[in-house]
């Protein structure tokens, strides 16, 4: 056969191949801009509807009445994510650091009246699984390298109140005073404990010293999640017009 004949098959036979590759890859990409027009077109309640359900387990709230009985003169908080309290660098990608660990949530957070964590307190459970053992040991590396204490507790061995107070107050060093830049600006201390185990250690509320810009204790902005694109779901005309 001659090579000429030989050449223009074999062009012949690139350019079907090139594009049928071509149109398989157009078929694709509609296909997945018809699913995200989908996506976007769901109705967010329609499409997801919702239930409550109880924020805490059994154990989850044994803890809670624990912490509320061994610092009354705290504040005590329930699954709040890191994003809601940690502060990072912008430098690097906020959604990236946002999956790794942002969207975490810690079981409890100790407070003081003015919002500042004093501590954190994990549950652990005997159904917790590697994966959640992995991610408890990531958010605790985030939490000690931000200067916050963690307690580690097991469900099966919840502390008393008298045993968690000890444990937290030794931990947190706690000042015996409210600096006076934090009167200044309206915020009392709680009334002391009154009962006999408490009385043992007076522990006032934890108020850090607070930087000369003003912001360093004040917390991420709920805005920095309008940073990450989850796809926008608009609501069917006619049930917007209709207010629902």
């Amino acid at each position: 056969m001659p090579f000429e004949v030989i050449l223009i098959v074999t062009l012949a036979v690139l350019a079907a191949a090139g594009a049928f590759l071509y149109l398989r890859g157009r078929r694709r990409s509609g296909g997945a801009e018809l699913a995200q027009r989908e996506r976007e077109n769901l109705d967010t309640v329609a499409a997801w509807p919702p239930e409550a359900t109880r924020l805490l387990t059994g154990s989850e709230r044994a803890a809670f009445e624990v912490l509320v009985k061994a610092l009354p003169e705290c504040m005590i908080f329930s699954q709040v994510p890191l994003a809601r309290f940690i502060r990072v660098p912008r430098r690097h990608s906020y959604a990236e650091w946002l999956t790794r660990v942002g969207h975490l949530s810690v079981d409890f957070l100790i407070c003081d009246r003015a919002s500042l964590v004093i501590g954190a307190v994990a549950l652990q459970t005997s159904q917790d699984s590697e994966r959640a053992e992995r991610r408890r040991v990531r958010m605790t590396r985030v939490l000690k390298s931000a200067g916050i204490k963690v307690f580690v507790w097991r469900d099966q061995s919840i502390p008393s109140p008298e045993a968690a107070r000890d444990q937290i107050v030794q931990r947190t060093g706690v000042p015996s005073a409210v600096p006076t830049s934090v009167r200044d600006e309206g915020v009392e201390p709680l009334p002391r404990p009154t009962t006999a185990a408490t009385e043992k250690i007076p522990v006032a509320e934890v108020v850090a010293e607070v930087h000369a810009d003003g912001l360093q204790f004040e917390p991420p902005s709920s805005t920095w999640f309008d940073d990450l694109d989850s796809g926008p779901a608009p609501l069917d005309p006619a049930r917007k017009r209709a207010g629902t």
